[in-house]
């Protein structure tokens, strides 16, 4: 034991919320958006999180970052060279996937899956479907069979066990964590960094609660979000407040 300390091996972690398509297939993006991504958000806290914990291991460092192709021209060829040249150790989310999103999603995860980058696809679409559905959609079958991971349910709880199965190179072909709703006092909050939260006209999310009593036939919320309505408490609102209030964000949605 010479008493250096142990290099650390990173860990590149690139979350990406997808635009949509219009009906001329043409990618939806604007130069700011309206309101930002709560899903994003949220994966940016926990990935984060498990980093500032040390959780996967003195010896990994995870890098991260996010982008919301509403706004931005998401670099793909970037991120493949940048996750290629650090020995493929590294994994692309695709975050808060809705139904109109998909096909692009599918898009990208196809250009990251044919250079051989770890990818996995979570949102209300995925989670939608593996809740109401006897079986999976033709559509997200062939993306499994491509390699990409799908992730139902919601990710408090579960981040960890999810980087540390990418870091291995073992990520399962689905996670279905519609069963088990996460109880959100004392987890992270949905946070973005102040470069990508001023992209939007209201900068920063806020998420006090999820979950809903009623059956409304025309809302997925309960099928993804459960019927049990939960709550973040007076701490971790404050603390949403103040992480914000540091990087100079007054203006929430």
């Amino acid at each position: 034991m010479d008493g250096h300390p142990q290099p650390k091996r990173p860990f590149l972690v690139e979350i990406i919320k997808p635009s949509h398509y219009d009906d001329d297939g043409y990618l939806i993006q604007w130069f700011r958006a309206f309101v930002p991504s709560n899903s994003l958000a949220c994966l940016y806290a926990l990935v984060q999180d498990v980093e500032d914990r040390r959780a996967l291991g003195d010896d990994v460092q995870i890098d991260v970052n996010a982008y919301d192709e509403c706004h931005t021209v998401i670099p793909v060829q970037k991120i493949i060279r940048r996750i290629q040249a650090n020995g493929g150790r590294g994994v692309v989310f695709l975050a808060g996937v809705q139904t109109n999103q998909m096909p692009r999603a599918t898009d990208l995860a196809r250009e990251f899956r044919a250079a051989g980058i770890q990818v996995a696809i979570g949102g209300f679409h995925v989670s939608g479907c593996v809740a109401m559905l006897p079986d999976l959609p033709d559509d997200m079958k062939l993306l499994q069979r491509l390699g990409v991971t799908l992730f139902a349910g919601e990710a408090e709880g579960r981040m960890e066990g999810l980087l540390r199965d990418a870091l291995q190179g073992a990520m399962h072909p689905l996670y279905d964590y519609l069963g088990s709703l996460p109880d959100l006092r004392g987890r992270p909050t949905p946070f973005l960094p102040r470069a990508l939260a001023r992209r939007y006209m209201f900068f920063a999310p806020f998420d006090c609660g999820r979950g809903c009593p009623f059956q409304c036939s025309f809302c997925t919320i309960i099928n993804v979000q459960g019927r049990k309505s939960r709550f973040r408490d007076a701490d971790d609102v404050e603390r949403l407040l103040r992480a914000n209030l540091a990087q100079g964000i007054r203006r929430f949605f």
